[in-house]
C-alpha cells in the first residue's frame, strides 16, 4: 500500500508543479509560448501516466482482496448434524442413545443393553468415533475403567 500512496503523492506534486509552471509562463496576453507549451504537455503526460499507474495498483489491490476470499462456505455446525435428515434414524454405534450410554459407562454410571450392539468379540466396547480423541486425551486416573484397562504400546 505504501507504493500506491507514494505514487499518489508524486502525482499530486507533479500536477501542482505543472500548474505553477503554466501560471508562471503565461504572457501578458494570457498565452503560452510554443516551447513552454511543449514542456507543459510533457508534465501533463507524466501526471496522466502516474494516474494510470495508480489506477492499475488499485485494481490489483481489489483483485488481491477477491482472491483472498475463501472459495467455499466454512463449516459453522457439526457436519453430521447439519446433513442429517430428521426422518433418518441412526442405529448401532452412530445412534445418540449409544453415545449417551457409552459416556455414562465411562463415568461409572449404569449402562443399558444398547452398548451390546458395539461389543467387540474379544471383549470391551467399540468407541464412537466422536469420542476417540477425547478418550485418548483424557486423564485416565479419573475414569472408573482405568483399573480394568491395559495400556498397549504403539
Amino acid at each position: 500500500m505504501s507504493k500506491l500512496l507514494e505514487l499518489r503523492e508524486k502525482r499530486a506534486k507533479a500536477w501542482d508543479a505543472a500548474k505553477a509552471f503554466l501560471d508562471s509562463k503565461r504572457g501578458g496576453d494570457g498565452l503560452v509560448s510554443a516551447e513552454d507549451n511543449a514542456v507543459y504537455e510533457k508534465m501533463e503526460a507524466d501526471v496522466v501516466a502516474l494516474g494510470k499507474e495508480v489506477e492499475r495498483l488499485e485494481r490489483q489491490a481489489v483483485i488481491d482482496l477477491e482472491m483472498a476470499n475463501p472459495t467455499s462456505e466454512p463449516l459453522v455446525s457439526r457436519p453430521a448434524a447439519a446433513g442429517r435428515a430428521s426422518s433418518v434414524t441412526l442405529v448401532g454405534r452412530a445412534s445418540d442413545e449409544y453415545r449417551r450410554d457409552f459416556m455414562d459407562a465411562m463415568r461409572g454410571r449404569p449402562a443399558t443393553n444398547v452398548l451390546s450392539v458395539g461389543v467387540d468379540p474379544d471383549g470391551g466396547y467399540l468407541v464412537p468415533t466422536e469420542f476417540e480423541t477425547q478418550i485418548v486425551n483424557q486423564d485416565w486416573s479419573t475414569w472408573i475403567q482405568a483399573q480394568y484397562a491395559e495400556a498397549l504400546d504403539d
